[in-house]
C-alpha cells in the first residue's frame, strides 16, 4: 500500500513540477492546470500523513513553522 501512495505521490508531483516549468520557463500561461496539479499534489500528500498515521505531527510542525515565520519577520507574507 505505501508503495501505491508514495508512488502517486511522486507522480502527481512531477506533474506539478511539469505545469510550474512550463508557465515560468516557457511563458505559457497554465495557472489553472497548475491550480488542478497543486490540488492532486494536495490530496497525495493528506493521503500519506493518513497512511502514515502522523495527523497530528503534521498540525504541530504547521503551527511551529507558522510561529517561526511570525517571529521571523512579522509583515512577511506566511509561505
Amino acid at each position: 500500500m505505501i508503495d501505491q501512495v508514495v508512488g502517486r505521490l511522486f507522480e502527481e508531483m512531477s506533474e506539478l513540477t511539469f505545469e510550474v516549468c512550463k508557465n515560468y520557463f516557457r511563458g505559457k500561461s497554465n495557472k489553472l492546470l497548475i491550480a488542478h496539479e497543486i490540488a492532486d499534489v494536495w490530496e497525495s500528500i493528506e493521503k500519506l500523513v493518513e497512511y502514515l498515521g502522523i495527523e497530528e505531527e503534521v498540525r504541530l510542525a504547521k503551527k511551529e513553522l507558522k510561529n517561526h515565520t511570525t517571529i521571523r519577520n512579522p509583515h512577511e507574507k506566511p509561505l
